[in-house]
């Protein structure tokens, strides 16, 4: 198998598995561990999530503008 054509074939199998694994993730483990947290360490959590996500999105965008 030629490396173009075992690329897409890795890259069918990831189609597959993530959105399976991202509802188990979102749907079944996260929502059932915060209810270990009290409300104020999941709203730190959440707060801390969102920023980290946001300065993300601004880094990888500050990297294209400087491209």
């Amino acid at each position: 198998m030629g490396a173009p054509k075992e690329i897409v074939e890795i890259l069918k199998e990831l189609v597959e598995f993530y959105p399976k694994h991202l509802e188990k993730e979102d749907e079944h483990f996260f929502i059932q561990c915060m209810n270990f947290f009290t409300k104020r360490e999941q709203e730190t959590m959440l707060g801390e999530f969102w920023n980290c996500d946001r300065n993300l999105i601004h880094e990888k965008y500050r990297k294209v503008v400087e491209k």
